[in-house]
């Protein structure tokens, strides 16, 4: 069988999801702007997408792509292609698709009304269009809270504020970034940016995937608690630490999946507890948690959701296919087979070497993506965003709670072995990227 995978962008964080779509024997077909992907040995074939082709036009144009070839299905694990591979789905035909809900999960303010609308725990928001609207709306918040655009991801761009001038300074970043991550913005929503109650508490993220309607818990992952005022994520750790408060978030996951309407999908929602320890909406998004994150909830818990939102798509409205989905497939285990952790490799200067080194000699060692190339200028926040060398995956065996503390130690031990050098100023003359 044939699968269009429409990713604009960041392909290369999803060789692991790319892998089963070719374990299940798929010729699959991306569709793309990335122009080294032609010489990609995984493709059967590469459709080359201009810069100028968005939203209707885009959609359009990837679909008879995919009649041309053959083709009566697309998929995607890009945040930004969401809503446009939906949209190519309907075109080919299905009725499955929900393009109106994975335009609400490209929106923070589109998110935000539709949690209140539904009586869903979110913290309390507004959404303004300049840096002029949001100083007008901070009036009726107290300090501090939390600025963060209206799209993006990876926390990139979010900042807790603390008085007027730290406020104005956030919403200027914001608005900065809106312009340079202008293709990660909807179109059709004025908003640049969210301000937000701030939530003090622990953070995790919840991964699920909807097949013919019904929600499936894939895993709660643990994540760095950032007190602010920047938000650089870190450390995405499994399995969960309080497995008793998942009935609880599942919950709110269904309801959430319910109330969009979705017949199947990936599923991910970022929660944050409140000053009274109840877990509040972040976002959620129709697409699970990208890069490692995928493997490692595999390996914990079993559980494949790429595969299964895979064969949902390829049914299509088949309902014998869709009858059949979980059949003969790896259910979700109840306890946990080894613990896993995601450490980001942040540095500061110009990269001149990055690659896993010695840490890829470790047991522990399960990946190294690099994020970034020799030349490349790493900063952090608030001078620069999501500017990593790569991100690191390491797992170990899963005995007890203790051993979720343990693979993170093993992952801060990794990152100090990757090959990864820095220096001050510029890159030397010989490492400098090939024009």
């Amino acid at each position: 069988m044939k699968i269009l995978l429409i990713m604009r962008n960041t392909y290369a964080w999803h060789r692991e999801h790319i892998e089963t779509l070719e374990r299940m024997g798929l010729e699959i077909h991306l569709a793309t702007k990335v122009a080294q992907a032609s010489d990609d040995g995984r493709f059967a074939n590469v459709v080359p997408l201009r810069e100028d082709l968005e939203g209707a036009e885009l959609a359009e144009y990837c679909a008879a792509a995919a009649r041309r070839l053959g083709i009566t299905s697309a998929i995607t694990f890009y945040d930004s292609d969401i809503a446009v591979t939906s949209r190519v789905n309907e075109l080919l035909g299905h009725s499955w698709p929900r393009p109106e809900a994975d335009l609400i999960s490209r929106d923070k303010q589109l998110q935000r009304t539709f949690l209140a609308e539904h009586g869903l725990p979110a913290p309390r928001f507004a959404g303004v269009v300049s840096v002029e609207a949001g100083l007008a709306a901070a009036e009726d918040f107290t300090y501090p809270f939390i600025v963060k655009p209206s799209a993006l991801a990876a926390s990139i761009g979010v900042s807790l504020v603390r008085d007027r001038a730290e406020l104005e300074r956030a919403l200027t970043d914001v608005a900065r970034l809106a312009e340079e991550w202008a293709g990660y913005f909807p179109s059709d929503t004025p908003e640049i940016a969210l301000l937000e109650e701030f939530l003090p508490g622990k953070e995790v993220t919840l991964d699920g995937v909807v097949l013919n309607g019904t929600f499936h818990l894939v895993g709660v992952t643990n994540k760095m608690q950032m007190p602010g005022p920047y938000f650089e994520e870190d450390f995405y750790t499994l399995p969960f630490r309080t497995p008793q408060e998942e009935p609880g978030l599942v919950a709110v996951a269904e309801g959430i999946t319910a109330a969009l309407g979705v017949r199947h999908c990936l599923f991910n929602a970022e929660f944050r507890q409140d000053s009274e320890g109840r877990y509040r909406v972040v976002e959620f998004a129709t697409r699970m948690s990208g890069g490692q994150n995928y493997r490692n909830l595999r390996e914990v818990h079993g559980i494949d959701p790429v595969r299964l939102y895979a064969k949902a798509v390829l049914a299509g409205d088949d309902a014998r296919a869709l009858a059949a989905l979980l059949d003969g497939e790896v259910p979700r285990s109840a306890v946990p087979r080894a613990a896993t952790c995601i450490k980001f490799a942040y540095r500061t200067g110009t990269l001149v070497r990055n690659n896993a080194g010695d840490a890829a000699h470790s047991p522990h060692f399960r990946s190294y993506i690099p994020a970034s190339r020799p030349g490349d200028r790493l900063r952090r926040a608030p001078e620069g965003w999501y500017e990593i060398a790569g991100s690191l995956a390491v797992a170990a065996p899963y005995r007890s709670a203790a051993d979720i503390d343990r693979v993170e130690r093993l992952a801060a031990e990794l990152d100090e072995r990757l090959d990864v050098v820095v220096v001050p100023g510029r890159a030397p003359a010989d490492t400098a990227p090939a024009a």
